[in-house]
């Protein structure tokens, strides 16, 4: 981490795993599941998101 930029990309990277990508043992899922997020990820939970991120983009 040179900057303060690619820290903040780092920090925001494990929040999206965290909150999207890791199951947790205590709730059995994710907490965007827990949230009532479906999201229907599949099996590559990451790749899956990166695209569903990539179509939807802001304009």
């Amino acid at each position: 981490m040179d900057s303060k930029d690619s820290a903040q990309k780092l920090i925001d990277a494990y929040r999206i795993h965290y909150n999207f990508i890791r199951n947790h043992g205590s709730i059995g899922q994710t907490p965007a599941e827990k949230a009532g997020i479906k999201l229907d990820l599949g099996k590559n939970k990451i790749e899956s998101l990166i695209k569903l991120a990539s179509n939807n983009k802001c304009k």
